[in-house]
C-alpha cells in the first residue's frame, strides 16, 4: 500500500483577512465610555468592535461601540449613563459636535470629538405621552454609543 500526502493548494494559497485594528486612541475612548457606563447603577454594557450603522451617521462607520440597557429609578442618584457619559466627555475635554444633538421626550442624542477621534452617544427610551397621563414614561432605557476615527463631518 502507498500513501501519498499531497498539501492542499486551495488552504495553503488562501489568505486569511483579519478586520482592520481599531486605532488605540479610538480605543482609549471606548475605554473611558466603557468605565462610566459599568459604573453606572442598574446598567448592563455589551463591549464590541466592527462596523456600525446608525441612522444618524451618513455612512456606517469602523470602531468600538457600547450597547447599554439601563433603568431610570436605579441611576436616580447618580444620572443615567447618557448624561454621565456626556458630562465625563465634557469634564475630559473634548469638543460637542452640534450638528448632532438633539433631545426630545424619548431620546437624545450628541456627539464628542478630540483630536482624531469622535464618539457618537445616542440614547432612547420611552418617555410616555404628555397628552395622556394614562401613558406614563418607561422605567427603561438604552443607549448606543459609537467611537471612530476620523472625526464624523462637522455638518450633516
Amino acid at each position: 500500500m502507498l500513501l501519498v500526502i499531497t498539501p492542499n493548494l486551495a488552504t495553503s494559497q488562501t489568505k486569511v483577512t483579519r478586520p482592520p485594528a481599531v486605532p488605540s486612541a479610538v480605543r482609549a475612548a471606548c475605554d473611558v465610555a466603557f468605565a462610566i457606563a459599568k459604573t453606572t447603577p442598574g446598567v448592563s454594557v455589551r463591549r464590541s468592535t466592527g462596523t456600525f450603522n446608525d441612522e444618524t451617521l451618513r455612512m456606517p462607520i469602523f470602531g468600538c461601540g457600547l450597547a447599554l440597557s439601563g433603568s431610570f429609578k436605579r441611576a436616580e442618584a447618580t444620572g443615567d449613563a447618557a448624561i454621565r457619559l456626556r458630562d465625563a466627555f465634557m469634564a475630559q475635554g473634548w469638543t460637542e459636535m452640534p450638528a448632532y444633538s438633539a433631545d426630545g421626550t424619548d431620546g437624545t442624542s450628541f456627539a464628542f470629538r478630540r483630536g482624531a477621534v469622535s464618539c457618537l452617544i445616542r440614547g432612547t427610551w420611552d418617555g410616555g405621552a404628555d397628552d395622556d397621563p394614562s401613558l406614563p414614561p418607561e422605567d427603561w432605557y438604552k443607549v448606543a454609543t459609537f467611537c471612530t476615527s476620523p472625526i464624523f463631518p462637522e455638518t450633516r
